[in-house]
């Protein structure tokens, strides 16, 4: 273990995960039973971004990273994920204006 991690924090890191996880599936959910593909990218950004957070608090407890390297990553995923999801609703925004 690499440091004291606080228990709020894990606990914050808990919630962000499970409610993360929920939100992922339910656009995946609706993803597949509307065929549409910015709820497919919508799932794929929270997915993104609820993966990355819990891969940087891996990364720092079970490997070792220095915490500002897994932050660093964590807040790179977080972006990747971000971009991903302003992108979903582009997506959706422009397939409305061309009337789709």
């Amino acid at each position: 273990m690499n440091g004291q991690i606080s228990p709020i924090v894990v606990g914050l890191k808990t919630v962000t995960l499970l409610l993360g996880g929920l939100i992922t599936y339910f656009a995946a959910k609706a993803a597949s039973k509307t065929g549409s593909r910015s709820l497919t990218y919508l799932a794929v950004g929270f997915g993104t971004v609820t993966f990355g957070s819990l891969l940087a608090g891996v990364a720092d407890q079970l490997f070792g990273f220095s915490v500002g390297t897994a932050l660093l990553f964590e807040t790179a995923v977080t972006a990747a994920g971000f971009a991903v999801i302003a992108y979903s609703l582009y997506a959706s925004d422009r397939a409305a204006s061309l009337g789709r």
